[in-house]
């Protein structure tokens, strides 16, 4: 039926349905209430009931829900059916059931049931429920699918819209229940804490219809989930009109419910916690036992069951009997569990879990118990959303803050657990930790074992700590995070790793500071496997100090104990010593693992402690090579000024330590060598044997000595507390074995050692004499019989300079002194016995000079050979001391043959002794050479002087019969080739001590490296600095000595050949301007380029070296931005000038130039890897010098047709296809070529054909063009014929590059070097309205040889007015000598003047002019002084068209430098000679920014084919037009007006191909991120969440798929707040629409959301340049473009109730 009311808005559409008659009984009825109940027992009975019907009548807007308390329908053949009146869907259900309800359609109900059996009972309530007006977002949902049906909040994961009432029925079949697992959920907060009514504003209500359960949610959760306890639940979402949050999401299933658990016992707990046991425990519980244990909490809780006990049968896969835990949320919590097990927990991740028992009919044990505690989870925040989690697998990485680009967490509390398997346990290791330790009762991290019995493995952590570790004796471990300040302060890296716990349970933990380990462990004797965990504070490590390692049959595979660093996993590993020795940690946590077989003896005695660990990180090392290098000069002083900074040295048991100090210099200086060194200042260094204690330390200057420690731990610390001179130690170390039953440290001023008495065979013994640094060992062997040299003999070992000799046989007196302070006497006996008397000698310390005075040791072994003279002078106050050892058969013989004459042998001369005699002889008065021969094999020179100054002497010496070695003499320059014969070479060259050495060499090149074995290293003898090379770069290396000796070591395999070149070259006087720079990065720049004084005058007289060196497959590359030395004379560069060497080409050619005159900018550019620069000047005229900095590049490895140098006045140059005749270039190609002129020479590139790949920008195939010195650049791609380009320097970089794809013609091009002029020091250009100017020096005399250019340029439309107030030039006929030349820019002929004239005028013509002053090489006069003024030719009105004539000129906007005006049309016309093209530079250039690629205001400027509208900043862009007439308009609009611009015009000369450089738009804030696509990404400011820097304005663009808009969400943002955000701000723009926000500066106090209305967004940030903040950080999320979805007003609210629930079953 259909009807129409006769009024327009009032209208109904109706359909109607037939019914059958209801039946007529008692048990039938027609309920109208809005609530009621119906029970079949309660109502009247007639004769024969068997059909009974109850409808239920509701109003239209309401549904009917009817929740059955009691069902039992008996006869499955008379179902009880349940039907909508209205949608005909129905459900006829038999059996028993209670607790279930079913939902209507619509507002009308018929339940039918048979009474034919009298056991039927129906028992129901019923009630109406308002329909929700939001239709769209209210399904009834009958049956869930098999995986679960999705849910979600309206719009998610966007905010959800407000004022939403949103009604979701979810009905599943009546065996079943309802389970919601919550993936997300945030909603509007409640307005008040733990109160049930609170959520009052946004909430989600879940009620089970049958059981009242009501929960009503609001705030953020973490994953929970909420199952129901019957079959039917209503979702109710409210939300108001205020703030908007993104809502929930769900995954609904279908479980089927449980029955009532019957083989578990649970027992609350005062606490109200839980025990919870298997049936009869501690008994054997029942078999075939089948029964789950349903665990429900509130949403905000989670659940631990620490397991006491543990013992289920055990099988594979624990298929029999077995334990299941289940969370609702994420699924098993662990694998099932079997066996027995050592104590354990199991936590779970959320609050709802079930535990499954399942037993068989075979074996049975005593169960398990566990204790279960209810736990809060911190509350969900923003800041915590991601650091509270549950980590399952074996390893991972632990990150707070999750992200590295978001601020540390701050204001929240974060839970983590880690779970292993019961039989396993966790390691962390922290990487990096800060936690604000401002208040560590606020700020923490704490880690702890899961436990809730017993003692609880437990740490609090807070500060900025080192890495460290934390092991757990359990199988869950949680890091509980602090943090109650506002400001951000807990941030950490840890990984963590999950290991297996001791197989027979093991286990100790020791946390004091000291104690005692003694294994086997009491009451563990039966244990195979033993574990030990030493842990600390991590600012300190472990000092295991081992006194005994015994294991019987020490098979490391069976009997070990293994000693490992938790934290830097470094590890070792021992099975049995007869060394005393100790271990030392990296960190604050040692793990130490016994293996042993019972049957075999083993055991271990050890004591601990702790020592700190220093903190800075850069110097303090650990080193555990047998040998290595240490040197404090390898750390910037500022690292280690008031600091100790300790390394320590860690070898084998077996081992000492000997540390070998090549230099030292540490605070005070000592007055003289003594027998013990005091340091009473605070800086010095210990050194200190960790095992026995031994200790010494030093301070003042060494050259040379040793330290050797008693067992293997050495520890070393360097200590300074101010900024001295110079504080520094370098030191090499290496281990040496130990002598069992006989090694001993001597440290005694004097005494004996003699061999072991009676003389045994089979004898080792060791003594090591310690002196003091500066001090040497002198040992006189008295008596010596040792014997035969086979099997016997003494080694003497200078542990210093490592210089050993060995004896045997039968020797009278003899001595031997060391060459450093510590001497090793190493006797050894063979098998055989032999009646020897072997050996004594007496030991003593012998005081040596200071460094700084005059030592020499000679050791010489050949026999009549006389040394080279040598000379010692003007010393004052001082003493010299030579040491000439021989071997104990021969003596010396010294002659003097030269000795200044003194009378006063107290104050001067000479003294010689013998060493092992002691006879000394002194001598002054000398006149006449002589010789002095020694007793025995060794003698002391001492040459004094107490007051004057030091005598002249002139000595050489011999031996007598000796065999001696020959003596090598190296002439001043030569070469060496070193064959491949040998495997290793050392070669020493040496030169005059005022020459510095050269060195070049070609060695096979091998693309695969060989450093150990194919190698060469180049030593200074004098400073140290060494180059190794092992990648031999395919052409000449080179390198430049600080002084005259290097020693070359060289490593050769088959068939590489080295050949060297050397050469000496004369050095410059000492001087502080003499540097070395070295460098393998392009890093450093203005690494001290630059002549003294700069920009001052530089010194007169001055010669300066400077050697630049780096790897041999870099170059170097120097650009002087700035060069004014003197110009140079007739006879060139000769007065003042800079010297720079290509030392790498040096024997094929001479690449050097010298250069003078002012010239800037210039480069110079090695083909090899080094360059010396020598600075020579004279004592007359100074400049201000130059400045410059310097690039290493990679030498372009040498390849056919490509990669190339050209150094000839011109040349070709063509891309690889050209020089082989292929009519195509290749695919992938990566050229190099470097044109190289004198730097008064450009460089005219023309490409005579050019064909590449033409694209827009030119990116796939391309030729880029660089002017090395000025950075000019140019990108050509496409067809260009005939093509210039022209530098501006004197360097070109080309460079070649295609891609994989289609390929052309390439380019052939030629190029020639053209002469410049060079800038003279006086040239000016003077653009001021007014101004000055004079002849250089004036009114003294201006210097000869001089050009100097004075350009005066005035705005276009002016003349320029000069007077010469004084004049007076060098009279010459026609003024041929010096004269002052005036002439105007691009027009007429010069005027030249010389002579006197009282007063000079002259105008130009046009608005630019120069003044030239020429100056001959003789005669000059007083000069000039000029005054100029521009006067303005005419005053066009505001924008009246100009036209500009002149060859250069300057132009500009309306009114600049104030904004030009609104609607403009201005016109700019140039014209100049057609033989040439015009230059146009902006100056300035600031005209309104495009929007959306549009530009409003635009100066138009044609070029090629089409008009370049350019707009924006585009400072110091360079246009060059293709014709000799251009004309430029400048468009501006309605609304906005900035600066404009001012440019100047030059007329250059024509290319065919003009050249532009394009626009700069504004540049992207990150390469990485400079355009973002995908449908959600982070964003963030520079530096995030470092301060971003200053001065940048920077884009970032955000595009998506079509159809979408993105919304912008800014979650933090901090930048600098000014009013109208004017210095600092982001700004966001809608590119499709041209919306966007207002500027955007200073804090938020919540989200800022922005949405755009189409899919491109560009955000623009700017920063000033002062102040920087911390920027910005937010997401970005792209969704699709959807009609709206209306919302309507929520209707009535249910009830809220009830609290969480535990039960047993659903």
């Amino acid at each position: 039926m259909n009807a129409l009311s006769s009024k327009v808005f009032n209208r109904f559409n109706a359909t109607y349905i037939t019914l059958e008659k209801a039946p007529s009984n008692g048990c039938s009825i027609v309920l109208v209430n809005e609530i009621g109940r119906y029970s079949s027992s309660t109502e009247v009975h007639v004769k024969t009931p068997w059909s009974c019907e109850a409808v239920i009548l509701a109003h239209p807007n309401e549904r009917v829900l009817v929740s059955f308390k009691d069902l039992y329908i008996p006869n499955c053949d008379h179902k009880i059916e349940m039907r909508d009146l209205l949608t005909g869907r129905s459900k006829a259900v038999c059996g028993k059931h209670a607790f279930v309800s079913w939902t209507s359609d619509s507002n009308q109900v018929a339940i039918t049931f048979d009474r034919s059996d009298s056991r039927t009972s129906v028992l129901f309530e019923y009630e109406f429920l308002l329909r929700s007006r939001n239709e769209s977002c209210s399904p009834l949902v009958v049956g869930l699918p098999a995986d679960g049906l999705r849910l979600t909040s309206p719009l998610f994961p966007r905010p959800y819209p407000s004022n939403l009432d949103c009604q979701i029925i979810l009905h599943t079949d009546f065996n079943q229940v309802i389970s919601l697992n919550f993936s997300e959920f945030t909603l509007e907060p409640a307005t008040e804490t733990n109160k049930i009514d609170s959520c009052v504003n946004d909430y989600l209500q879940i009620r089970d219809i049958a059981t009242e359960r009501i929960s009503r949610l609001c705030g953020s959760y973490h994953n929970f989930s909420w199952t129901s306890h019957s079959n039917e639940v209503v979702l109710t979402l409210r939300t108001n009109h205020l703030l908007d949050y993104i809502g929930y999401s769900l995954i609904a299933k279908s479980l089927f419910r449980l029955s009532n658990p019957d083989c578990v016992t649970i027992t609350q707990t005062a606490d109200n916690g839980y025990v919870l046991t298997s049936l009869n425990y501690p008994d054997e519980y029942p078999m075939d036992a089948s029964c789950t244990v349903f665990f429900q909490e509130y949403p905000n809780r989670y659940i631990i069951f620490d397991f006491e006990d543990f013992d289920v049968e055990d099988s594979e896969d624990c298929t029999n009997d077995y334990l299941e835990l289940t969370s609702s949320t994420s699924g098993p919590l662990c694998a099932r569990l079997c066996g027995k097990k050592e104590p354990f927990s199991v936590t779970s991740d959320s609050n709802e879990v079930s535990i499954t028992f399942k037993t068989n009919s075979k074996i049975q044990k005593s169960g398990f118990k566990a204790y279960c505690s209810i736990v809060n989870r911190p509350p969900r925040t923003l800041e915590n959303t991601e650091c509270s989690t549950m980590l399952r697998e074996k390893s991972g990485r632990i990150q707070l803050p999750t992200n590295p680009d978001w601020p540390p967490i701050r204001g929240s509390d974060c839970l983590i657990v880690i779970h292993a398997e019961p039989d396993e346990r966790i390691r962390l290791n922290f990487i990096d930790f800060v936690v604000s330790d401002l208040d560590s009762d606020r700020d923490f991290v704490e880690l702890y074992d899961i436990s809730l019995s017993g003692k609880t493995n437990k740490a609090t952590y807070s500060g900025h700590l080192h890495p460290f570790s934390w092991t757990s004796f359990r199988n869950e471990l949680v890091i509980y995070v602090r943090d109650e300040n506002e400001i951000s302060s807990v941030s950490f890296i840890a990984d963590y790793e999950i290991l297996p716990r001791s197989e027979d349970g093991c286990e100790l933990l020791f946390t004091n500071p000291t104690g005692i380990i003694s294994w086997p462990f009491d009451g563990e004797s039966k244990a195979e496997h033993c574990t030990v965990i030493i842990r600390t504070d991590p600012d300190k490590r472990v000092l295991i100090t081992f006194k005994t390692v015994r294991m019987d049959m020490a098979d490391c595979s069976q009997h070990s104990m293994t000693i490992k660093d938790t934290t830097t996993k470094r590890q070792s590993q021992y099975c049995s010593t007869l060394w005393e020795f100790s271990w030392l940690s990296d960190s604050d946590e040692v793990e130490m693992e016994f293996t042993r077989q019972l049957t075999n003896f083993a055991q271990v005695q050890a004591m601990y402690g702790v020592i700190p660990r220093t903190r800075i990180a850069a110097f303090n090392q650990f080193l555990t090579a047998p040998e290595g290098i240490i040197s404090s000069l390898e750390h910037n002083r500022d690292e280690i000024i008031g600091k100790n900074c300790t390394i320590f040295i860690q070898v084998e048991p077996e081992n000492s330590v000997v540390v070998t100090l090549t230099d030292f210099l540490i605070g005070d200086e000592q007055a003289e060598n003594t027998a013990t060194i005091t340091c009473t200042g605070q800086q010095f260094l210990e050194i200190k044997d960790l095992t026995t204690g031994r200790t010494n330390v030093y301070c003042g200057e060494f050259d040379l000595f040793t330290w050797t420690s008693d067992f293997n731990l050495v520890a070393i610390t360097f200590h300074i507390t101010t900024y001295p001179t110079y504080n520094v130690f370098r030191a090499v170390y290496r281990s040496l074995q130990q002598i069992e039953g006989c090694d001993n440290r001597l440290t005694a001023p004097t005494g004996i050692i003699e061999s072991p008495q009676p003389y045994n065979p089979n004898t080792n013994c060791r003594n090591i004499v310690h002196s003091e640094p500066g001090n040497l060992v002198t040992l006189t062997f008295t008596n010596f019989e040792v014997q035969p040299c086979e099997t016997d003999h003494v080694k003497l070992i200078d542990l210093g300079t490592l210089r050993t000799e060995v004896f045997c046989g039968s020797f009278d007196l003899f001595s031997w002194t060391s060459d450093t302070n510590e001497v090793s006497v190493y006797f050894v006996s063979g098998p055989k016995y032999m009646r020897n008397t072997g050996f004594k000698t007496e030991y003593r310390h012998v005081q040596r000079p200071l460094v700084n005075e005059c030592y020499l040791r000679k050791h010489d072994t050949t026999e009549l050979v006389t040394l080279p003279d040598f000379t010692i002078k003007d010393v004052q106050n001082a003493e010299c001391i030579i040491y000439v050892y021989n071997t104990p058969d021969n003596r010396i013989q010294f002659t003097v043959e030269e000795f200044d004459e003194v009378f006063n042998c107290s104050d001067s001369g000479i003294e010689l002794t013998d060493v092992a005699t002691e006879r000394t002889n002194t001598y002054c008065t000398i006149s006449h050479s002589f010789s002095w021969t020694a007793d025995t094999n060794e003698i002391k020179i001492r040459v004094f002087a107490k007051k004057d100054k030091l005598p002249r002497m002139i000595a050489k010496w011999k031996s007598v019969a000796r065999i001696g070695e020959p003596v090598i003499s190296l002439e001043d320059s030569g070469h060496i080739k070193l064959t491949s014969t040998f495997p290793t070479y050392q070669y020493l060259i040496h030169v005059e001590p005022n020459y510095r050495l050269i060195i070049n060499y070609m060695h096979e090149h091998d693309a695969i490296q060989h450093c150990n074995i194919d190698s060469i290293k180049i030593t200074d003898s004098t400073t140290l600095r060494f180059f190794q090379d092992c990648t031999f770069f395919d052409g000449i290396m080179s390198w430049v000595s600080d002084s005259n000796e290097v020693i070359i070591d060289a490593k050769q395999i088959a068939g590489h050949d080295t050949v060297l070149y050397y050469t000496r070259v004369l050095k410059a006087a000492p001087s502080e301007c003499n540097k070395v720079i070295t460098s393998d990065t392009n890093l450093e720049t203005n690494s001290g380029l630059e002549t003294a004084n700069y920009p001052g005058m530089y010194p007169n007289e001055l010669v300066c070296d400077m050697i630049m060196q780096t790897t041999s497959d870099n170059r170097i590359q120097v650009v002087f931005k700035k060069f004014w030395l003197e110009i140079p004379n007739h006879m060139g560069c000769h007065n003042d000038y800079l010297n720079v060497s290509d030392t790498s080409v040096g024997f094929h050619y001479d690449h050097s130039e010298r250069i003078c005159g002012r010239l800037e900018p210039i480069s110079w550019t090695s083909e090899g890897n080094s360059l010396l620069l020598r600075l020579q000047t004279d004592k007359t005229i100074a400049r201000t010098g130059y400045i410059a900095t310097y690039t290493i590049l990679k030498r372009p490895q040498p390849a056919p047709h490509c990669n190339k140098t050209y150094l000839g006045p011109n040349g070709v140059i063509s891309s690889p296809n050209f020089a082989v005749g292929l009519p195509q270039y290749s695919n992938d190609l990566l050229c190099y070529y470097f044109i190289k002129g004198n730097v008064l020479e450009r460089i005219l590139v023309h490409f005579v054909i050019f064909d590449v790949e033409l694209q827009t920008p030119c990116q796939p195939d391309y030729v880029q063009i660089e002017d090395v010195a000025t950075r000019k650049t140019n990108i050509i791609c496409g067809e260009h014929p005939n093509y210039i380009w022209e530098s501006e320097s004197n360097e070109v970089n080309i460079t070649f590059i295609t891609d994989g794809s289609r390929t052309f013609r390439g380019f052939n091009a030629t190029y020639t070097m053209e002469h410049k002029q060079g800038i003279s020091y006086c040239d000016e250009t003077l653009t001021d309205t007014t101004g000055t100017f004079h002849s250089p020096d004036f009114p003294a005399k201006y210097p000869n040889d001089l050009n100097c250019v004075y350009t005066i340029i005035a705005d276009p439309g002016h003349f320029i007015e000069v007077i010469f107030e004084f004049f007076e030039l060098e009279t010459s006929p026609h003024c041929t000598n010096d004269y002052v030349s005036l002439s105007n820019v691009g027009e007429g002929t010069s005027q030249r003047y010389c002579d006197k004239h009282n007063l000079l005028k002259w105008n130009s013509t046009t608005n630019s002019a120069t003044v030239t002053l020429h100056s001959d090489h003789v005669i000059t006069d007083n000069g000039f002084k000029a005054t100029y003024k521009i006067h303005q030719v005419f005053q066009p009105e505001t924008c009246s068209p100009i036209h500009l004539t002149t060859s250069s000129g300057m132009f500009q906007s309306p009114n600049y430098p104030s904004n030009y005006e609104n609607n403009l049309e201005c016109t700019y016309r140039i014209t100049v000679n057609p033989s040439r093209v015009i230059r146009i530079e902006f100056i300035e250039f600031e005209i309104e920014e495009p929007q959306s690629g549009f530009c409003a205001d635009y100066l138009q400027i044609p070029y090629a084919t089409q008009n370049l509208k350019l707009c924006g900043n585009l400072e110091k862009n360079v246009y060059i037009t293709d014709s000799n007439d251009v004309l430029l308009t400048l468009i501006t609009d309605g609304s906005n007006t900035l600066k404009g611009f001012k440019a100047m015009y030059t007329s250059v000369t024509m290319s065919d191909t003009p050249v532009t450089v394009a626009p700069t738009p504004l540049p992207f804030c990150s390469v990485e991120t400079s355009r973002l696509t995908g449908s959600y990404d982070i964003i963030h400011s520079l530096n995030f969440p470092a301060y971003y820097p200053n001065n940048v304005k920077c884009r970032t663009i955000i595009e998506t798929k079509k159809n979408t808009r993105i919304i912008i969400t800014i979650r933090f943002m901090d930048i600098e707040n000014y009013k109208l955000c004017d210095w600092d701000y982001l700004q966001i723009f809608d590119d499709v629409s041209g919306r966007s926000t207002e500027k955007l500066c200073g804090s938020l106090d919540a989200p800022f959301v922005w949405e755009s209305d189409g899919n491109l967004v560009t955000m623009i940030f700017k920063s000033d340049d002062i102040l920087a903040r911390t920027g910005y950080y937010g997401t970005y999320q792209s969704v699709e473009i959807v009609a709206p979805t209306p919302f309507k007003k929520p209707g009535s609210k249910p009830k809220p109730d009830k609290n969480s629930y535990i039960g047993f079953g659903r």
